[in-house]
């Protein structure tokens, strides 16, 4: 499964998406899903400085595609209050979806979890779900309703 309910986390604290990003990564290489966590975050810190990976809603959907990835995964962070994701926008961010794929790949398998998060994201009720999710276990079953 590409989500795992280690790789979850519902009371983040940080006011750093740098931080936040390394947290979940850690959470990521605990796992076993990522060989190298410096290699993997030098891949989603460069497309952090060309893109912003907020897209509204108060969602931010950091990615890296690296040969450190062993195993595609998306880890999620759950703020307990907005915090600003990029300074070139004023975009409040509150949940993190921090995607890791294997560079052989491709965008391919990235594009398709981002779509999906973004097309079930959009639904009002799907964000009230993850606003209100109390444990790991619950945040599953919502990505298994998103078909990740």
């Amino acid at each position: 499964m590409i989500i795992h309910e280690s790789l979850i986390d519902l009371d983040v604290s940080s006011k750093d998406k740098d931080e936040i990003i390394g947290d979940l990564a850690c959470k990521a290489e605990k796992l076993g899903r990522i060989s190298g966590i410096v290699g993997y975050l030098q891949a989603v810190f460069e497309w952090e400085e060309l893109f912003s990976t907020a897209i509204g809603y108060g969602i931010a959907i950091p990615y890296g595609k690296s040969s450190y990835v062993k195993r595609p995964f998306i880890a999620f962070a759950k703020s307990n209050r907005a915090i600003i994701w990029d300074s070139r926008s004023d975009q409040m961010v509150r949940f993190i979806f921090l995607i890791g794929v294997p560079e052989e790949k491709g965008n391919e398998l990235h594009l398709k979890i981002a779509v999906n998060i973004k097309r079930s994201l959009m639904n009002d009720s799907c964000r009230e779900r993850l606003v209100q999710a109390t444990s790991a276990t619950k945040v599953v079953a919502i990505f298994g309703e998103m078909g990740l």
